[in-house]
Formats: structure tokens, C-alpha cells, sequence
């Protein structure tokens, strides 16, 4: 019954959304109509958005309970560490012409690193040069130079050409119905989707403003950790459901057993590309036996492997002359210069800098939005779907002792950024994308949405009953936790609860929402009535589930099971109110936080929405207080 209710109220929305448009764009109307019939279009919208299945939480990006882990971390300095003898540029590494200036004659020797598995590598040839070294061999060089009166060594990466791969990567290989366009996945390891905004306010401004990217609002997390967020992405399956590759049991096999999307890609003709930092803490290293043979074309923990030792020689979270965080932008930058004219697959995933702390990746904002704005002006991002994303929130222990730290967890930032001939070629797709970024979204949806790319064949209504649907399809709004194969310890939704109106919360609530009416439109009293309460059609109170509040933590290594004893006190609830006034039979919904320790109610007005039209009614204020026609009755 529930699912039939929330399947025709989309409907009705949906077709009254189209009957607004259509008068909207065809009748001969002035301009406060037609602000007013936009205004129902926002409503309706609003209306569709509320009729989910998944209710998502509304939690407040600056709320006090998280800002109070929230400080300013100082910039990265790497000057003490002296300018950069060699710099490596695409497939090229050059000594820098101020080097030699300042030193004289220099001569370097470049040994290449070549990879041997995941947890060794060994010396190639070594080359003498006094100019500039090509990557051939290896993307990882060793270098060692001496001048004049100084010397100086780094391990340095690029992009090696490699002719074989050149060869047999090409646009006309890919499929008849691929979208024939470069694919770049970037994460940042433990960001929710609100400490996105919180922490990297630069970078996030740019991409929804300038880039118009699509920030997925109801995108869940299904399992605890980064394996169990990003292993579904790339694979479409579950840890469990795959080769055990655990090191802690004999006998068991290399990820390269499973079957990752960047396979389906090389296949299709992609050059693909693996990029992760701290290799320490890998995503198949740490737990998992790793890689026998390299997984993608050019693969990076050969790099951070070799880099490894040389930290302690750098300023702090420096390599060189440079932030880390810096080189596998540059490096990004490298792979899409040399393979300029040829199909691209890159995951790339940086987690040093926030994985282990919460505010750290803030020093990156700066540089990370310059890294946008090349790929902007470089023209790269003209053929390229760009997803900017993260595995989870933070997961630290005074974050998760709060119920939004706790939801936040659960609710990682994930974006899709489209380009302009995107949108003009696949307009059903992309109109179909954009209607889903409000509904439930999960891991499994991300690598068939990814798959859909090379195969693009399916534009209608989503099957929810199987776990993964592609975001090019309608995804109904019905579909809920269970639909998506989530744990009701993993989902984010919020359970609604119809409060008795007998409840003696219900009158301090409706109270609290004339009173705010009323003073909203007190300076305007000459012309407004005063507003009084003739119904309360109903209050529902939002909670997160019941298992999502008692988890703990993991119960056992591999993160597959999960310990709900934790005994967490709930802070605030919110309810939701309807109700009728008096004079003009009005009809609002609000939103009203109550702080349960304070025992006290907060209301905004940009919390209540008017859900019945104001036609004439506001009459006396539509040509000079626009603001008010919501809220006033005009008293001629």
C-alpha cells in the first residue's frame, strides 16, 4: 500500500510539474504569474522530493555538533627543501635550466624502477644525462644528480609512451553504442559529502559552479571501510561474493581475480590507468594479496613503493619542491596530455591526507581547484565525464560518538560531471541522471552506471528489484534500503513516525509555526491578518533506524559483520507538521528541530513551504513584498 502511494504521488507531481511548464512557456502571462507559477513548479518538486521512499537526512553542513571538529590546518611549506633539480612532464624528465645557472655543469644518472609485483620492484638500466631523460622503460625513474659544489637525488613519475599500447587503444575500437567519451574517477579517502563542502570550499564552488557538476544526494555506503565502498564500484560485487583473496589464509588468490570494470574498459579499446597513494595502507595491499600482474597500463604503487624511504629527507608532506597531493595531480594531468588523442579510463584515490585526520585536506583546496581549472581550460573536460568522489565519511571515534558523525559516515560525497556534448547527445539519459540525484543511490548503481557508458542501451524505467540500476535509467521512488541490498545498520534513510495529535509536542509545535507566521508578517499588519490554526492534519517525527544508532564498529577483521552494541543517546528529533489556517484555508508543512537536553524547539521560515496556491489571496502584497505571498492574507 505504502509503494502505491508514494508511485502515485510521483505521478501526480510529475504530471503537474508538465501542466506548470506548459502554461507557463505557452500562456500570454505577466511576470509576477509567471514568478508564481515557478514558484509552484519549486513546490511541486519539493512535494516529489518528499514522497521518497528513502527520506535522506537533511543534516546542516555547519551544524555546532560538527564544527566542533572543524579547525584550520597551516598550508603545506616545502620551500626549505630548494627547488627541484629534474622535473618530469608528461613522458619527459628535464633538467631545470635554473640548475644549471646556479650549479654549472650537471649530470644525473636516471635508473629505472620496474615492477616486479605489489611488494617489490628492482633496478632497470641506469642512463647518464646532462639535459633530459624519456620515459621508456618504467613511469618510475630514480635520479641522482651532481654539480659543481652540490648534489641532489628524488624518485621522480610520468607517463612512459608505450607503443604497444598506443597501438591497440583507438576510439574506433570502442562499441557502436558506447558514449565515446574519456573517463576520469577521482576520490579522496573518509569525506562525506558535507566535510566536502566544509573542508575543500574552493574546489566544491568551482564544481558546481563553473564545472555545473551533479552532486548525488542520495548516493549510501553499504559497507564499513574503504574495500567495502570502492570493491562494488569497480567490480559490481561484494568482497564476499568474489575469490577470497585475504593474506591471512593459505591458498587463497590475487585481486586480479576479480573482475574490474577497467578490464571491461581495456577491452573496449581504453587506455587504463590505477592511481593510489599511501601504499602502506593499501586498499588491496593492506588486507588482501594485492596484484600478481600490473592491473591497469600505468599503475602508480610502483612509485609511492620506491618514494617510500625518501620522506623523512622532505619538509612535511612534501616530495621535493612540491606537496605529495601534488604528484598524482600531476600525474593525472601527465596521463591525459600523453594519450591526448586516445580513449581514457583513470581511477584515481589519495587518501594521506584525510584519512587519518579530519582536517588536513583542507591545505589541498587550493591546488585540487587548480587541477579542476586545468582540466577545465586544457580542454580535457570537453570529452571527458569526470566523477569526483569519496569511499565514506569520517570514521574517528569522537565523530562517530554523534548521531549526524554517525549519518555523515554513511553519506560520502560523490559527483558526476558531464560535458556540454554529453548532455546535447544523450538528453534522456542525462535528464534521466539528473531525476535520480535525490533518489537512493549506492555503490552497486555506480559500476553499472560506469558499464552503461561502454553499452548505452538503456534509458527506461529502472528495475528495482534487482540491486544495481544505472543512473541513465528513471529510478522509481519507492525504492528503499532493502530494494538496494543495504543493512539497515548502513542506511542513512530516516524512519518516519505519526505522531498523536494528542501528544503534547504536537501543540508546542503548532504554536511555535503561527507564532513564526505571524511575526514574519508583523511589520506588514496594516495589510495581514493575523494568522491562527484551524486543523493539525497531521506531525511525523524523522529518525534514523534503530540499528543505525546502535552500531558500534566491526565485529570481526574484514569488516563483514557488524557490532550494534552501542548505547548512543539521541540529541535532537525532528517533526514535520501539517496544518490548515485561518482566514484562506492555507496549507503549510514545516520542519522544526527539537533540541531534546535544552527541551527546545527551533523553526526557520525557510523551513515551511505553502502546499496550496495563494491565488488572490495575496493580492495586496504580489506587486511590491513578493516575499510575502506565501504567508500573508491580504485583509481587503
Amino acid at each position: 500500500m505504502q509503494i502505491r502511494k508514494v508511485f502515485l504521488l510521483a505521478i501526480s507531481s510529475a504530471f503537474g510539474i508538465l501542466m506548470l511548464l506548459i502554461v507557463t512557456r505557452d500562456s500570454p502571462i505577466n511576470d509576477i504569474d509567471r514568478k508564481f507559477r515557478l514558484e509552484k513548479i519549486d513546490e511541486l518538486i519539493h512535494s516529489q522530493a518528499s514522497s521518497l521512499a528513502c527520506k535522506q537526512p537533511n543534516l546542516p553542513v555547519f551544524s555546532p555538533e560538527m564544527m566542533k571538529f572543524v579547525h584550520e590546518e597551516p598550508p603545506i611549506d616545502c620551500s626549505s627543501a630548494g627547488p627541484d633539480w629534474v622535473k618530469c612532464q608528461g613522458s619527459e624528465c628535464r633538467i631545470q635550466d635554473e640548475i644549471k645557472a646556479r650549479h654549472g655543469r650537471v649530470t644525473c644518472s636516471f635508473t629505472d624502477i620496474i615492477r616486479v609485483n605489489d611488494f617489490e620492484s628492482t633496478s632497470g638500466e641506469t642512463t647518464y644525462s646532462d639535459s633530459y631523460y624519456k620515459l621508456e622503460a618504467s613511469d618510475v625513474v630514480k635520479v641522482s644528480c651532481r654539480g659543481q659544489k652540490a648534489q641532489w637525488s628524488a624518485t621522480l613519475t610520468g607517463i612512459r609512451l608505450d607503443k604497444k599500447i598506443w597501438e591497440n587503444t583507438s576510439w574506433s575500437k570502442l562499441p557502436s553504442d558506447a558514449v565515446k567519451f574519456n573517463v576520469l574517477m577521482f576520490g579522496f579517502d573518509s569525506i562525506s559529502r558535507n566535510s566536502f563542502v566544509r573542508k575543500l570550499p574552493k574546489s566544491y564552488k568551482f564544481l558546481t559552479e563553473i564545472l555545473h557538476g551533479d552532486v548525488l544526494q542520495g548516493y549510501n555506503i553499504i559497507g564499513d571501510g574503504t574495500p567495502q565502498a570502492l570493491i562494488p564500484i569497480l567490480t559490481g560485487k561484494t568482497e564476499l561474493e568474489l575469490p577470497d583473496t585475504r593474506k591471512r589464509f593459505a591458498n587463497t588468490k590475487f585481486v586480479n581475480s576479480y573482475p574490474f570494470i577497467w578490464n571491461e574498459y581495456k577491452k573496449a579499446g581504453y587506455v587504463t590507468g590505477y592511481f593510489e597513494d599511501v601504499p602502506e595502507l593499501g586498499i588491496f595491499t593492506y588486507r588482501l594479496n594485492g596484484f600478481n600482474e600490473t592491473p591497469t597500463d600505468h599503475y602508480m604503487r610502483p612509485y609511492y613503493l620506491a618514494s617510500l624511504g625518501e620522506r623523512r629527507k622532505w619538509p612535511r608532506l612534501c616530495t621535493g619542491e612540491i606537496p605529495r597531493h601534488q604528484v598524482m595531480f600531476n600525474q593525472m594531468k601527465n596521463f591525459f596530455t600523453v594519450y591526448k588523442q586516445k580513449p581514457k579510463f583513470l581511477f584515481g584515490f589519495h587518501g594521506e591526507l584525510s584519512h587519518d585526520d579530519y582536517n588536513l585536506v583542507g591545505v589541498a583546496d587550493d591546488d585540487f581547484y587548480k587541477f579542476l581549472q586545468f582540466m577545465k581550460d586544457s580542454g580535457v573536460l570537453d570529452d571527458t565525464i569526470l566523477i569526483i568522489m569519496a569511499d565514506h565519511g569520517h570514521r574517528f571515534a569522537e565523530i562517530r560518538n554523534t548521531i549526524q558523525g554517525k549519518q555523515e559516515e554513511r553519506l560520502p560525497f560523490f559527483s558526476f560531471t558531464f560535458p556540454e556534448s554529453f548532455k546535447n547527445h544523450f538528453k534522456q539519459a542525462y535528464e534521466n541522471f539528473q531525476n535520480n540525484i535525490n533518489k537512493l543511490s549506492t555503490p552497486f548503481d555506480i559500476h553499472f552506471t560506469l558499464k552503461s557508458l561502454l553499452e548505452l542501451n538503456d534509458i527506461g524505467e529502472a528495475n528495482i528489484n534487482y540491486r544495481a540500476v544505472s543512473l541513465f535509467t528513471k529510478i522509481p521512488a519507492e525504492r528503499s534500503c532493502s530494494h538496494a541490498y543495504i543493512e539497515p545498520h548502513w542506511c542513512a534513510c530516516l524512519d518516519w513516525e505519526k505522531i498523536p495529535l494528542s501528544d503534547p509536542i504536537v501543540k508546542r509545535i503548532s504554536n511555535l509555526l503561527i507564532s513564526t507566521l505571524n511575526d514574519y508578517t508583523k511589520p506588514h499588519r496594516h495589510i495581514c491578518e493575523v494568522l491562527s490554526v484551524s486543523d493539525i492534519e497531521w506531525v511525523m517525527k524523522m529518525t534514523p533506524n534503530e540499528n543505525l544508532i546502535k552500531y558500534n564498529k566491526n565485529a570481526d577483521l574484514d569488516g563483514f559483520v557488524a557490532d550494534l552494541s552501542a548505547k548512543m543517546r539521541i540529541k535532537t528529533n525532528m517533526y514535520q507538521i501539517k496544518v490548515v489556517v485561518t482566514p484562506g484555508d492555507s496549507v503549510f508543512e514545516a520542519s522544526v528541530t527539537y533540541y531534546i537536553d535544552e527541551d527546545k524547539l527551533n523553526l526557520k521560515m525557510s523551513d515551511i513551504s505553502r502546499v496550496n496556491m495563494y491565488g488572490k489571496q495575496a493580492r495586496c502584497v504580489e506587486d511590491n513584498l513578493p516575499d510575502l505571498r506565501k504567508f500573508c492574507y491580504c485583509k481587503d
